[in-house]
C-alpha cells in the first residue's frame, strides 16, 4: 500500500458550521478516488459548496479540487475529484514519490474477485473514531480484513469483514465509528508485491462482535466508460481488470510496462499500436467462449510470429473481462524446467474463465497439469493455446488421462492468416502504417534512452514507403517495425547504417544504444566491454537461451572476446535487458 496517495476530502457549504468529510485515493498524480455521497452536501440549498483535498503525510494544506464525474446508485457509490494544481497561495500540490513517473509505470493496477474463497484486503483512511481530541486533526486508520466472495454479491457489491478489536468513540447522530473512513480504497496484494484495486468504501453495516463495510466493485468503475476515460486522460494508461486471487499464475495485464528501448514498443504486450481489424476471428472466438455448452473447451491458435495471435488474445480477453469473465495470460515464467508444478486447482473460479497460454509447444509437461487440473470443472473454462505451428506438442500427451488427452487432441486448430490480405495490400497497408507510426509517437516519449523530440508532429507528415505491397508486409510485425524504424530515423538521432540496410539492422543499431547506457550502469559496471562483445551476449542468449544463472554463465563463457570474470555481470545484464518467454 502507498501511504502517500491516501488524502481527506472535505466539502465547504456556505454558511454551514460543518464540513462533509471523506477518506480518498490518488490514483494519478491529481485525481482522488473517493465515495459519491461523500459530496452530497455538495447539492445543499443554497448552494455555494466547494471541495478541498489535502494530504495529512505531508501537511500541505487543503487543496481546491472539482468533482469530474461521479455515480450514487444502488451498485457504484463512487467519484472522480480533480485536485488543481496549486492552492490558493500558489503552492504546488505535493505530487506522491509514487506517482511522478507515469511515463514508465501504470498508476494503479485494478482488481477484481472471482473465486469462491474469502480473500484477504487492506485499506487505509480517517475515520471518526480516529479524531484527535486535543486538536479534532482526523487520524489514519489501516484495517486489514478479507472479502468473501459470496456475500453481498446478489447486491452487486463486496464485504469488508475485519475482526480487530476496535476502540470506544463518541459517535454524531446518524454516524459510527467508521464515518469518514467512506472513500478509502480497498487493496489486494498480487502475491508479487504490487496491490490491486478492488474496490472503495461507502457504509458501515454497524455489525456486532468485529466490522463489516459495504464497497464499490472496481469491475463496475472500469465498466463506466467517462470514468475509463478519465483515467486514460490522467495518466495516459488504460485501466484493465485482473482476477486478484490468480495474480501470482497471470502476467500483468496492464500493456505497456517496461518499455526501456525502441524494440520493447514491437512486443505484444506493450499494445503500442492500437487494435484493429479481426473482427471476423474475434466473433468466431467469443462465440466459442460464449456459446458453446461445454464446460471446458481448449482451441489452438497458429501463426508465425509477429502475426498477431498475442494481440488478438489480449483483446479477446479485455472484451470478455468487460463482460464479467476472469481472464489472463499465464505466465511466461511457468514452464516445463520448473520442479514445482503451480497449484492450478485455484484456477477453478466462480466466474467463467479464459486462460490464454502463449508459446503453448515450449511447456508441453505444464499444460497438461493444466489440463488435469481443470478438466473436471462444473464451471464454464476456456484454454487457448497459442503457438507458432501444430505439432506432437499437443497430440502425444504421454501419461496423461484419457479425458485430458481426448481435449488436447480434438481441440480444433485455427491458422492466423495475415491481417492485411495481399489482394489488395495498396489500398489498407498505406493507412495501417500511417495509423501504426500515429500510435508509436504517442509512446516513444516513454522509452528512456530515446532524446526529447516532437513525435506526434513527426508522424504526422510521415510519408509510407513505396514498397508496401511487398509480400514480407503480410506480417503486421514487420509492418509495424518499418513504422517505427521510420520514425527513429527520421527523429534527433538517427543511426548511422550502411545504404540498403534492412529495417532490423537499423532497428538493432539503436538497441546498441540501449545496450551500450545499460552496461555502464553501476548494476551491471561492464562499460569496459566493447558494443561488438555485448552484441554477441544477446545475440547468444537469444539463440540459446539458459534455465538458471550457472548455465547463462557456462553458454556466454563461450564468446572468446568475453573475459572470464565479466560473464556472471553479463549474464544478469543480459537477463534484465530482456527477460525469456
Amino acid at each position: 500500500m502507498e501511504f502517500d496517495r491516501r488524502v481527506q476530502v472535505r466539502v465547504h457549504v456556505t454558511g454551514a458550521d460543518n464540513t462533509g468529510f471523506g477518506s480518498g485515493y490518488l490514483v494519478a498524480p491529481r485525481l482522488v478516488l473517493t465515495a459519491a455521497h461523500v459530496l452530497k452536501r455538495m447539492a445543499a440549498p443554497g448552494g455555494g459548496a466547494t471541495v478541498t483535498v489535502s494530504q495529512p503525510d505531508v501537511g500541505a494544506g487543503q487543496f481546491p479540487a472539482i468533482v469530474r464525474w461521479w455515480r450514487n446508485d444502488h451498485v457504484v457509490d463512487a467519484a472522480l475529484i480533480e485536485v488543481a494544481e496549486t492552492d490558493a497561495a500558489g503552492r504546488p500540490w505535493p505530487v506522491p514519490r509514487s506517482l511522478a513517473d507515469l511515463l514508465t509505470r501504470p498508476p494503479q493496477r485494478y482488481g477484481h474477485l472471482v473465486g469462491t474463497r474469502p480473500h484477504p484486503v487492506t485499506l487505509t483512511g480517517f475515520p471518526r473514531m480516529q479524531k484527535d481530541p486535543r486538536d479534532s486533526r482526523r487520524l489514519d486508520e489501516q484495517l486489514t480484513g478479507h472479502i468473501a466472495p459470496g456475500t453481498g454479491a446478489l447486491a452487486d457489491r463486496y464485504e469488508v469483514s475485519g475482526t480487530d478489536p476496535l476502540p470506544r468513540a463518541e459517535t454524531a447522530v446518524g454516524g459510527t465509528p467508521w464515518s469518514g473512513l467512506s472513500g478509502a480504497a480497498v487493496l489486494a496484494d498480487d502475491g508479487l508485491g504490487e496491490d490491486l484495486l478492488c474496490g472503495v468504501i461507502r457504509h458501515d453495516r454497524q455489525a456486532t462482535g468485529g466490522t463489516r463495510l459495504t464497497a464499490t466493485r472496481s469491475a463496475d468503475l472500469i465498466a463506466d466508460d467517462t470514468f475509463r476515460a478519465l483515467l486514460i486522460e490522467h495518466t495516459g494508461w488504460e485501466p484493465v481488470l485482473e482476477p486478484a486471487e490468480l495474480a501470482d499464475l497471470l502476467a500483468p495485464a496492464i500493456p505497456g510496462r517496461d518499455l526501456d528501448s525502441p524494440a520493447s514498443l514491437l512486443r505484444a504486450d506493450a499494445e503500442a499500436v492500437r487494435f484493429h481489424g479481426r473482427d471476423s476471428e474475434l466473433g468466431d472466438l467469443h462465440a466459442w467462449c460464449t456459446a458453446d455448452s461445454a464446460a471446458i473447451s481448449v482451441r489452438v491458435l497458429t501463426g508465425p510470429g509477429g502475426q498477431g495471435k498475442t494481440r488478438l488474445a489480449r483483446h479477446l480477453a479485455d472484451t470478455l473481462g468487460r463482460e464479467g469473465w476472469a481472464t489472463g495470460h499465464l505466465r511466461s515464467d511457468l514452464n516445463d524446467h520448473d520442479t514445482r508444478t503451480p497449484d492450478f486447482t485455484r484456477l477453478t473460479t466462480a466466474l467463467a474463465l479464459l486462460l490464454v497460454v502463449d508459446y503453448a509447444e515450449t511447456r508441453p509437461r505444464l499444460l497438461r497439469h493444466l489440463v488435469t487440473a481443470l478438466h473436471r470443472t462444473r464451471h464454464r473454462v476456456r484454454l487457448l493455446l497459442l503457438a507458432r505451428s501444430d505439432g506432437p506438442w499437443r497430440t502425444d500427451a504421454l501419461n496423461a488421462l484419457p479425458s485430458v488427452r481426448r481435449l488436447l487432441v480434438e481441440a480444433p486448430v485455427t491458422e492466423l492468416s495475415p491481417l492485411i490480405p495481399r489482394s489488395h495490400p495498396g489500398e489498407d497497408r498505406p493507412t495501417a502504417f500511417t495509423a501504426a507510426a500515429r500510435d508509436l509517437a504517442r509512446l516513444l516519449p516513454r522509452v528512456p534512452t530515446l532524446p526529447d523530440h516532437d513525435w506526434d508532429g513527426l508522424a504526422a507528415a510521415l510519408q509510407p514507403p513505396d514498397n508496401l505491397a511487398h509480400p514480407r508486409y503480410d506480417n503486421v510485425l514487420t509492418l509495424q517495425m518499418t513504422a517505427l524504424v521510420t520514425l527513429l530515423q527520421h527523429g534527433p538521432a538517427p543511426a548511422d547504417t550502411a545504404p540498403g540496410a534492412s529495417i532490423e539492422e537499423i532497428l538493432l543499431h539503436h538497441e546498441e544504444r540501449f545496450w551500450e547506457d545499460s552496461a555502464k550502469t553501476p548494476a551491471y559496471k561492464l562499460g569496459d566491454l566493447p558494443t561488438p562483445t555485448l552484441g554477441a551476449a544477446v545475440a547468444v542468449a537469444a539463440l540459446c537461451g539458459a534455465v538458471d544463472a550457472d548455465q547463462a554463465d557456462a553458454v556466454l563463457r563461450t564468446l572468446p572476446s568475453l573475459p572470464d570474470h565479466a560473464a556472471p555481470g553479463t549474464a544478469a545484464w543480459v537477463k534484465g535487458l530482456y527477460p525469456a518467454d
